[in-house]
């Protein structure tokens, strides 16, 4: 593959290049030159401090194929021209050196089959073989005894390097049989010296006073420094969109031993960090940032708040899986990739914009009205279409304006005659108009303090921005002797639909209640302008009429009254004793 991790590129080729060790590094050198060698070592120190990456480097200097005899110049593998056996040795797969977690190998029987059992072969093709243990204080007692013996009296051409974060775990017997180097923390201005160069060669621009904090966070692990290092890099990745970053970082942090989980946190730390700078732009509320002020704003203005609490809350559940995780690697991956993925989602307020916008050119056969607020507002039925990218995220539980529990609706399917509706209140339509004209002109020629406005404003206080675009949608609607009439074109069926849902006759009830302050019916229909004259419609106004005079009548009853209030009840109909409904 054509990129290489920072673990890989950047861990020390040579002895000179090991940071903040000089003492012990140079002691190995002149031990090599001059041919002293110990059959078994212990390196011991904090986390981070290049323990196990010298134990590589002396491996190669011992097996080193371009001297004849060990040297302290082995080949760098970043070199075309390297040995076989340095270039395996630094990505572990020498069968000459063995490197050993004692932390999974703790028993007897691990060390008598990784080591005792094939200590006496001779090495397949280098000068030495070599063992690494790493973290060696995890043996068990049981163990380190199966191993004294040998490390006291290897085989020839065998030599034992051992590492340790916990010096005081292991026995006497194993300490007074080795060569021991104690590895000392890195001060800081080493670190910020190394990462500067990294951070040079990578092309990645940094500020100074970052890479100083960075440094500092490190508690003198050049590993953990450059831990944090990576964070910028996960950063930098989700806002340019390369989800092969977020792979090469992970492979970064497995290489470099760290653990995913802990990891995973200090991530969702920095996004906190980056929320917290992005809400408030200073750093009062910061806690322990890796980064300086400036350079948290830089990277917060890649995102915006929502996208941040989105990384943060999908992180939070990748930090959950890590802990059941039979395969932490795959889900660290994944949960990356998938918060640049989040990226490319479109917001639903925006998607509902572009439908909007086409159902409208569908209806009236015009070119979407290009959308320009979403801000609530009353000035018309266009920005109305404007308010509707927020129609459909609403989920919270509307506040009950009357003393209601149940739903009701009068729908019907009507067929009118045009001559029929010279008949009609003035407030309908008398002749085949364009859909949604005079529903329009209805709804707004009262003025901002019409029932229809107060409807249409307290739809929009519920976040009911559909229902208002339906009522918009109709031919002529209109709120009288309690009770709401809606009338539709057969082509606006699918907006009589969504009125006519069990919910949303509730709301449009509860709705008029706050304007008439009283119960209203609910009455949508559809009538097809373009129908024959029908005798029967003047009939069946005078019928509707009738209905309602009776359930004024009902409404008014003192005995109906306390029966709705006793059983938090609602008029659901009104007929005649011994009758049929009136339809």
């Amino acid at each position: 593959m054509s990129y290489q991790v920072i673990a890989r590129k950047w861990r020390p080729q040579s002895f000179e290049e090991v940071t903040g060790q000089d003492p012990i590094t140079r002691t190995l050198r002149n031990a090599i030159e001059h041919e002293r060698l110990h059959h078994a070592y212990l390196f011991s120190g904090a986390r981070g401090v290049g323990k196990t990456t010298t134990a590589r480097l002396l491996a190669k200097a011992l097996n080193c194929h371009k001297s004849p005899r060990p040297t302290h110049s082995p080949c760098r593998t970043d070199d075309s021209h390297a040995c076989a056996s340095c270039k395996e040795i630094t990505e572990s797969r020498s069968i000459d050196v063995q490197e050993i977690d004692a932390a999974s190998h703790t028993g007897v029987d691990n060390v008598r089959e990784s080591i005792i059992g094939s200590v006496g072969i001779a090495p397949a093709r280098d000068r030495f073989k070599v063992f690494i243990i790493d973290e060696v204080h995890m043996l068990s007692p049981q163990a380190f005894n199966a191993l004294l013996k040998t490390i006291e009296e290897p085989p020839p051409r065998v030599v034992f390097i051992m590492a340790t974060t916990e010096r005081h775990k292991v026995p006497e017997t194993i300490l007074s049989r080795s060569q021991q180097f104690e590895f000392r923390t890195i001060a800081t201005a080493k670190i910020l010296e190394r990462l500067k160069l990294i951070a040079e060669a990578e092309s990645i621009t940094v500020p100074d006073d970052a890479l100083r904090e960075i440094a500092r966070a490190g508690e003198g692990s050049m590993r953990d420094a450059q831990s944090a290092f990576i964070l910028i890099r996960v950063i930098n990745g989700i806002a340019e969109h390369k989800p092969a970053e977020a792979l090469a970082v992970v492979d970064d942090v497995v290489m470099r031993g760290h653990d995913l989980r802990n990891f995973c946190r200090d991530l969702l730390a920095h996004l906190r960090d980056l929320l917290v700078t992005k809400v408030s732009g200073g750093q009062e509320l910061l806690e322990s940032a890796v980064c300086d002020v400036k350079e948290l704003q830089r990277q917060a203005a890649f995102f915006s708040e929502s996208d941040l609490v989105r990384f943060f809350h999908s992180l939070a559940e990748t930090e959950t899986k890590l802990r059941t995780a039979a395969h932490p690697r795959y889900q660290m991956e994944i949960g990356l990739v998938k918060l640049m993925e989040m990226r490319r989602l479109e917001p639903l307020g925006h998607l509902l914009d572009r439908l909007t916008a086409l159902e409208e050119s569908l209806r009236t056969s015009k070119l979407p009205v290009q959308m320009k607020s979403t801000v609530p507002t009353t000035t018309g039925s266009a920005d109305s279409r404007e308010r509707r990218s927020t129609a459909a995220t609403s989920s919270t539980p509307n506040a009950v304006g009357g003393p209601f529990v149940g739903t009701a609706a009068r729908l019907a399917l009507e067929t009118e005659p045009a001559s029929a509706l010279s008949a009609a209140p003035s407030s309908r339509a008398s002749a085949p108009v364009e859909l949604g004209s005079v529903a329009e002109s209805s709804l707004n020629a009262g003025g901002a303090d019409s029932d229809f406005e107060r409807i249409k404003s307290g739809l929009e206080g519920r976040r009911k921005m559909f229902l208002v675009t339906a009522l918009e949608g109709a031919r002529n609607a209109s709120l009288e002797d309690g009770e709401l009439y809606v009338e539709f074109a057969p082509e606006a069926r699918h907006l009589r639909d969504t009125l006519a849902k069990s919910d949303n006759i509730k709301i449009l009830r509860e709705v008029c209640y706050e304007v008439a302050k009283r119960d209203c019916g609910v009455r949508i229909v559809i009538k097809d302008l373009t129908a024959p004259a029908d005798t029967e419609t003047s009939k069946e106004d005078e019928e509707r009429r009738d209905k309602q005079r009776l359930r004024k009548s009902a409404e008014e009853n003192p005995v109906v009254q306390q029966m709705l209030r006793t059983f938090r009840g609602e008029i659901v109909d009104v007929r005649l004793a011994d009758s049929e409904p009136i339809k």
